[in-house]
């Protein structure tokens, strides 16, 4: 799977766990940077390959701030 198919993917998973619309920048070829609050729970560049989303999910859920 390509890199923009797991992205969209991402995308849409996101979008219907945490009921808010995300959105994919494309960015410099074979980057892939997920942010939350516009800080970096995952980059591709970084980590070298794309984890199963449920643990991306897992990620983005541990990065939000606790409702309060």
């Amino acid at each position: 799977m390509n890199l923009r198919r797991q992205a969209v993917s991402l995308r849409e998973a996101a979008e219907k766990k945490f009921g808010v619309t995300a959105r994919i920048k494309t960015g410099s070829r074979g980057d892939l940077t997920v942010l939350v609050d516009g800080k970096p729970v995952f980059g591709y560049k970084k980590e070298g390959s794309i984890p199963p989303i449920p643990e991306l999910l897992q990620r983005i859920a541990a990065a939000q701030p606790a409702a309060g």
